[in-house]
């Protein structure tokens, strides 16, 4: 009689363990299905899209604003070069035309 009742518990535990893992698998589905957000995550676009606002928020504007003023004081002063004023505007135009050159490539190749 004993034996019977150990088998009864095992099984028990057993079906109790599958019970488990349904209601896991239930519950993760749902949370799924009700939090859309999940299922639209782009961790590496948003980490793209995070960096190109950071170059071109308002502190890379006060930097570009500031090299073309030291730009000017050199070229006041007769110490600039050509290329140094050519690397300076490829720059600021790379930085801040990026995404537009970028949109501008994809369509012409679509």
């Amino acid at each position: 009689m004993k034996v019977n009742s150990l088998n009864t518990t095992a099984t028990n535990s057993i079906s109790s363990s599958r019970l488990r893992a349904l209601v896991a698998h239930l519950f993760l589905f749902s949370i799924l299905l009700l939090v859309p957000e999940l299922a639209f995550a782009d961790p590496i676009s948003e980490g793209v899209d995070w960096v190109m606002q950071l170059l071109t928020n308002g502190i890379a504007r006060s930097a570009a604003i500031i090299g073309i003023a030291i730009l000017g004081y050199l070229a006041w002063f007769g110490r600039i070069t050509g290329e140094t004023c050519g690397k300076y505007i490829a720059g600021i135009v790379l930085v801040f035309g990026g995404s537009t050159i970028v949109d501008l490539i994809i369509s012409a190749v679509k």
